[in-house]
């Protein structure tokens, strides 16, 4: 008998190995080898108005000839953060730091869902969310508010009637709680799967999202029935979830 996962998995920053490096295009792609069903990535602003995916506010690599470099996102061009090279191999070529639009391209051609963090807040919210219209990814996306809020979601909704929402915990929980809809578009961050942190979450009427991933803990996790598990981008997801269902007694 096939066993099927009910939960939903996601890569964090995609799904590394070797040389290759989070973040990437083709990290992307190899979580999507490996069956991910979202991706989670990060959205910056360039000084020239352009969203690139970067998790910190500044970004490190390599230029071509080798030389390491550092550039702070916000006050530089896009042209210069997107020659930045991030890894070099002969399996995955060159990768450089990629847009946010390349990124939902690759969504879009691979059927991947997509769990954009929106590392400028509600400042950029409505911009994201008119790029994923723009990349035909609507309904598609899980946007991660940081701190934006109901100001965030209603900015969004307006450009993604069907968008779905994270944010952290059990704080995030407690402030959609009038929100109608939380239960259809809100998931709840967290690491902590104690019952209380659980508990309050679903009573609180949101999904839950498990995070930080790894085969340590993932038994503890699923135990807690989550809606998303994420998982770390050196994690290999695919051989922690086959081994825990090839496991489980279902009578």
């Amino acid at each position: 008998m096939e066993r099927k996962k009910a939960w939903l998995t996601t890569a964090h920053r995609g799904f590394v190995e070797g040389d290759l490096k989070e973040n990437s295009l083709a990290a992307y792609y190899n979580a999507y080898l490996h069956g991910a069903d979202i991706i989670e990535t990060d959205a910056r602003l360039t000084s020239d108005g352009v969203l690139v995916v970067n998790h910190d506010r500044d970004v490190k690599g390599f230029d071509e000839n080798g030389n390491p470099v550092r550039y702070i996102v916000k006050d530089t061009s896009s042209d210069v953060i997107c020659s930045v090279i991030l890894s070099k191999d002969e399996k995955w070529g060159v990768q450089r730091i990629p847009t946010l639009e390349q990124v939902l391209h690759l969504a879009y051609n691979t059927g991947l869902r997509v769990n954009i963090d929106l590392k400028n807040g509600i400042d950029t919210a409505e911009m994201v969310a008119k790029l994923v219209l723009k990349c035909g990814m609507q309904g598609k996306v899980i946007y991660a508010l940081n701190g934006a809020g109901l100001p965030g979601i209603n900015a969004i909704i307006k450009v993604d009637p069907d968008a779905c929402f994270d944010d952290h915990g059990i704080a995030f929980a407690e402030e959609m709680k009038d929100y109608p809809e939380r239960g259809k578009r809100c998931y709840c961050y967290t690491s902590d799967t104690s019952p209380e942190t659980v508990n309050a979450i679903r009573n609180l009427g949101c999904k839950l999202e498990l995070i930080s991933l790894k085969p340590e803990n993932f038994e503890a996790a699923v135990a807690c029935h989550p809606d998303i598990c994420e998982f770390l981008h050196t994690s290999d997801f695919k051989t922690i979830e086959e081994d825990y269902l090839s496991k489980v007694k279902l009578f």
